[in-house]
């Protein structure tokens, strides 16, 4: 274990557990329950979070994000609520 590796790993798993009781909360809530399209790339912004502490529009300009279709697609699958979820995830996921 490096120095690198031992700060990032326990980042990474507080991320995920706020991401699946900030998921569970929005999903419980039948209007805003999110699709199975809209998980995958809740997943990937997440993963995002984990490695860069933070997301913005500018970020699907690169990697598996970019990959993905980038902030067209994305915006395609969630429309007005994206920056809403990205100030959401960036203050649930980092606290």
């Amino acid at each position: 274990l490096d120095g690198e590796t031992g700060e990032l790993k326990p980042f990474a798993d507080d991320v995920d557990k706020r991401f699946q009781a900030w998921t569970f909360r929005h999903n419980a809530q039948a209007p805003n329950a999110f699709t199975p399209e809209q998980m995958d790339w809740l997943r990937l912004m997440k993963d995002h979070i984990a490695s860069s502490c933070s997301i913005s529009r500018d970020d699907f300009d690169y990697a598996e994000l970019a990959d993905r279709g980038g902030l067209q697609k994305v915006w395609a699958v969630f429309g007005e609520r994206l920056d809403g979820l990205m100030d959401e995830m960036n203050q649930e996921l980092v606290a």
